[in-house]
C-alpha cells in the first residue's frame, strides 16, 4: 500500500490565505499596466506566493531572496522625478544588485552544500534590509514628490515592518515559532502591493479600488467554489496528503488565473469562435473595452481645479498611451470640453472609446503645433528638439533606442540614428517632460481661455 505524506493541517492554512492574496494581487497588478512600479512589485508578489507553498527548504530560501530586490525597483519607480533624479541608483540596481541576488539564488540552489561555506543567513539579511535603507536614503525625495501624504506614510511602515520580520526569520527561535513568520511578512508586501496600486492610480488619473474590490470578490468567489470542493474532500477523507497538498495548490492557482484574466482568455476565445462574423467579435470586443475602462475611469476629477504640474503629468501620461486606445481612453483629459465639440459637430456617438480617439487627434494636432515652420520633416537643431521628442516615439510611434526597430520612412531612420547618437535617455525625458507642459498649457488655452 502506498504511504502518502502528511502535512500540518494548521500550518498549511496560515500559509495558504497569504499565498492566495499575494497571487492575486500580483496578478491583478500585471493586469493594471505595464509600469516597471507595477511589474516589478508584482513580480515580488508571486515569488513570494511560491516561497509559501515551496516544499523544498532550500529552493523557499532562495525564492525570498528576489521579493525584497523587487521591492527596491518598485520603490526606485514610484515618480519619474525620482527616478531620473538617481540615475546612478537605478544603474546599481539594474547591473549589479538585482543580478547578483539572481546568481546568489541560482548557486544556492544548484549546490545546496554551499550555504555551509558562505553567510548565506547574513547575505539574505542584507538582502531583506535594502529595501529600508534605500527607502530612507530618498525619503526627503518622496516626501518632496510623492502623493498623497497618507500613501507616503504607509509606505514608510510597510517598509520598517518588513525589515523587522525578514531580521525576524534569522533569530534564534524554535523553528515552529518562525513558520509563522514569513506568512507574516505577506501582510507587508501585500500593502506593498496596495500603495504601489494607489500611487500608480493617482498618476494615472485612475481610479483602482472599484476594479480592485470587484476582481478580489470574483477572485474569492470562484476559488471557494473550486478549492472548497478540493479542501472538503481533503477534511473528511483523504487528509493533507502530498498529492491533496499539490492539487488544492494548483487549484487556488487555477482560480486566481481565470478571475483575473478571465476577460482577456475570453477576448482570445471570441476571436477563435466568431471569425467568421467580424461584426459580432468587434461588438464583442468593444463592449469588454468599455467595461475595463468604465472601472477605471476617475469621475472625481475636475479638469478646471488642476494645478499645472497636474495637467502636464496627465498630458504626459496621455502621450505615453498614445498607441493603446484602452488606456488613453481611461486618461481625465478624455472630458476635455472640446472632445464633445468636436463629436457634436458631426453627430458623433459620445462613447468612451470616440472620446479616446478625439483626444488622440487633439494631442496629434498640439504636436504638430511644436514643429517650427518650413517643409522639413526632422531637422536636429534645438528649435525642433520639443517636436522630435514627442512626436516620433510617441505620434510615430518610432523606438528611438530599439536596436530592431524599422522605420518605414527615411525621415525616421535618420530621427531613429540621432536619437541613438546624440540623446541620451535623460535627456528624452527631460524634453517630454517639456514638451508635455507646453501642450498642456494650449490644451487649457483652447478649452478654458
Amino acid at each position: 500500500m502506498t504511504k502518502f505524506k502528511l502535512y500540518n493541517p494548521d500550518m498549511f492554512v496560515t500559509q495558504l490565505i497569504p499565498f492566495a492574496s499575494a497571487a492575486w494581487l500580483g496578478m491583478f497588478l500585471l493586469r493594471r499596466g505595464a509600469h516597471p512600479r507595477l511589474r516589478y512589485a508584482a513580480y515580488g508578489l508571486l515569488l513570494y506566493s511560491a516561497a509559501l507553498v515551496t516544499q523544498a527548504p532550500n529552493l523557499s530560501h532562495v525564492l525570498r531572496l528576489l521579493p525584497p530586490i523587487l521591492w527596491v525597483g518598485a520603490v526606485l519607480h514610484l515618480d519619474q522625478r525620482v527616478t531620473d533624479k538617481h540615475p546612478d541608483l537605478l544603474m546599481l540596481w539594474k547591473w549589479a544588485l538585482l543580478p547578483m541576488t539572481i546568481l546568489l539564488g541560482g548557486f544556492f540552489l544548484l549546490d545546496p552544500s554551499a550555504s555551509q561555506m558562505f553567510p548565506f543567513d547574513m547575505i539574505s539579511l542584507f538582502l531583506g534590509l535594502t529595501p529600508l535603507l534605500w527607502t530612507l536614503f530618498l525619503v526627503h525625495d518622496f516626501i518632496l514628490y510623492l502623493r498623497p501624504r497618507q500613501a507616503t506614510g504607509v509606505l514608510f511602515t510597510v517598509t520598517f515592518f518588513f525589515a523587522l520580520g525578514e531580521g525576524f526569520l534569522l533569530l534564534p527561535f524554535d523553528e515552529r515559532i518562525q513558520q509563522y513568520v514569513l506568512p507574516a511578512i505577506g501582510f507587508d508586501i501585500l500593502l506593498l502591493g496596495f500603495c504601489m496600486a494607489w500611487f500608480d492610480a493617482l498618476d494615472e488619473g485612475e481610479s483602482f479600488l472599484p476594479d480592485m474590490f470587484r476582481s478580489f470578490v470574483q477572485t474569492l468567489i470562484v476559488t471557494l467554489i473550486f478549492a472548497g470542493q478540493v479542501g472538503f474532500v481533503i477534511a473528511i477523507q483523504t487528509g493533507l496528503t502530498e498529492g491533496m497538498h499539490l492539487l488544492l495548490t494548483t487549484t487556488i492557482l487555477a482560480s486566481v488565473i481565470l478571475s483575473v484574466f478571465g476577460n482577456t482568455l475570453q477576448s482570445k476565445l471570441d476571436d477563435f469562435t466568431f471569425a467568421s462574423t467580424p461584426s459580432v467579435r468587434e461588438a464583442k470586443m468593444r463592449l469588454q473595452t468599455e467595461s475595463a475602462i468604465l472601472s477605471r475611469k476617475d469621475a472625481r476629477v475636475n479638469l478646471k481645479e488642476m494645478t499645472e504640474e497636474e495637467r502636464s503629468r496627465f498630458t504626459r501620461r496621455a502621450l505615453s498611451h498614445f498607441g493603446d486606445l484602452t488606456r488613453l481612453a481611461s486618461n481625465p483629459l478624455t472630458q476635455l470640453p472640446i472632445s464633445e465639440k468636436r463629436l457634436g459637430s458631426r453627430n458623433a456617438t459620445d462613447t468612451t472609446l470616440a472620446r479616446a480617439a478625439e483626444l488622440k487627434a487633439v494631442l496629434t494636432e498640439a504636436t504638430a503645433k511644436l514643429k517650427p515652420q518650413g517643409e522639413k520633416l526632422f531637422d536636429k537643431t534645438d528649435e525642433w528638439r520639443f517636436y522630435n521628442s514627442v512626436y516620433f516615439p510617441y505620434v510615430a510611434g518610432l523606438r528611438p533606442y530599439s536596436r530592431n526597430e524599422k522605420a518605414v520612412a527615411p525621415h525616421e531612420l535618420e530621427a531613429g540614428e540621432w536619437f541613438q547618437a546624440f540623446v541620451p535617455e535623460r535627456t528624452l525625458h527631460n524634453w517630454q517632460n517639456t514638451a508635455a507642459k507646453l501642450i498642456a498649457n494650449d490644451l487649457w488655452e483652447n478649452n478654458w481661455q
